[in-house]
């Protein structure tokens, strides 16, 4: 396992990243779509074969692309490695990782590793060494087949036809109990066409002496939480698990918690325990500190550009209400927000940049793109610029007006 800085630095570092990207974006367009990346090219699921009813695939975006895979059928679905050996496992007992696979290391890692632990070897005749580290059948990774190193180069017709496209395919191997197969997709450009902000709507001194603030981003925003009341401040996980308990006196997270598992991989950690929402806490310090920050996903942009209609309106539209479910002492709270989208043309004239016209320069635009890079890079913990790509388009998200 790669070492890293201590968590709460590097926490910390993340927080005032997203901090200064949003000063970034005040002064200047956004990324070049909706989310947050160098827009040139987004993965899209296509299928899988064989086709298996009960396996659910997405592609979703939170530090980079992710595959997202559950497994509610009776036979564990394989993934392979390009080197040929398996890597990961997802079925009814949950989901199993290989820890003698170099990809497995790689797929917690977002930016990818460069090194591996001794023990790893690539290979189909190198013997596993399974691991289990989730209870339920579902598991998230960085599968860097949907990272495709391009440089930052696009052809120069593609951007200026400035329209959706094609720009190659993509494949995942597995197995699906004895029988091969494969995810299948494509990646595409698509045009800028504005960025998604997040708004806390609940108090930011809910409590004596706590403070809760949320720091928003184009994707993915970050939550600080400063306790210095006599009570602790417990927030819950996704799936209501205890994740995370603030002060009084320091900070510790549930190392069973699928929730804190998702921040791990995002800070390039591999699991630590087996991630069970229905198993008894294990807490673990983090910080010796009563105050902490970590990216919370329920607060985190669609999957999706919105449609037309919204792109195209003159002002943000809420897109999403969420809620994070915390307990101060024995009180029950939440911390609340809405998710906006905000379309290119208000991003402008915010930031005080006429419209583009037929042919004009597109500078500001992706110049506003370079500068977030850079800020993103002085966080010390994102991804790089050739591996940060704009989420994929999918049906099903919740638009409302």
């Amino acid at each position: 396992m790669a070492v890293l800085p201590p968590l709460s630095r590097r926490l910390a570092a993340l927080a005032l990243a997203w901090a200064l990207i949003g000063a970034v974006v005040a002064m200047a367009a956004p990324p070049a779509s909706a989310h947050s990346g160098d827009g040139l090219s987004q993965p899209i699921f296509e299928q899988m074969s064989p086709v298996v009813g009960g396996i659910d695939v997405q592609v979703a975006f939170s530090v980079t692309y992710e595959l997202l895979v559950a497994n509610h059928t009776p036979q564990p679905v394989t993934f392979l490695a390009d080197s040929g050996e398996p890597f990961l496992r997802i079925g009814p007992a949950g989901v199993e990782a290989n820890f003698a696979s170099p990809t497995f290391y790689d797929s917690n890692v977002p930016e990818g590793l460069s090194r591996y632990p001794d023990q790893a070897r690539p290979g189909p005749d190198v013997p596993p060494r399974w691991r289990k580290i989730a209870a339920q059948p579902a598991w998230g990774w960085y599968d860097h087949r949907l990272h495709p190193a391009q440089g930052g180069v696009l052809p120069p017709a593609v951007l200026q036809a400035n329209k959706v496209a094609v720009l190659g395919r993509w494949t995942v191997p597995l197995r699906y109990g004895d029988q091969p197969g494969q995810l299948q997709g494509r990646f595409e450009f698509r045009p800028p066409t504005g960025s998604y902000a997040m708004v806390q709507k609940s108090s930011l001194t809910p409590a004596a002496g706590v403070k809760i603030q949320v720091v928003s981003a184009s994707t993915v925003p970050a939550i600080f939480v400063e306790n210095l009341s006599p009570d602790p401040v417990v927030v819950l996980g996704k799936d209501g698990e205890p994740f995370a308990r603030i002060g009084p006196k320091v900070t510790e997270v549930n190392l069973k918690s699928p929730t804190w598992v998702g921040v791990q991989q995002a800070l390039g950690h591999d699991p630590s325990d087996e991630a069970d929402a229905a198993a008894a806490p294990k807490w673990s310090q983090v910080a010796d500190a009563p105050r902490w920050s970590w990216l919370e996903f329920r607060a985190a942009a669609p999957k999706t550009d919105p449609p037309a209609a919204i792109v195209q309106r003159a002002g943000a539209t809420t897109i999403k209400t969420w809620s994070i479910p915390i307990f101060i002492g024995d009180k029950k709270s939440a911390v609340e927000g809405i998710t906006q989208f905000v379309p290119i043309a208000e991003l402008r004239r915010r930031a005080g940049v006429g419209p583009s016209t037929g042919g004009g320069s597109k500078l500001p635009l992706y110049g506003g793109a370079a500068l977030a890079a850079a800020v993103l890079g002085a966080g010390g913990w994102l991804v790089t610029s050739s591996r940060r790509r704009n989420r994929p388009a999918e049906k099903g998200e919740p638009w409302t007006s």
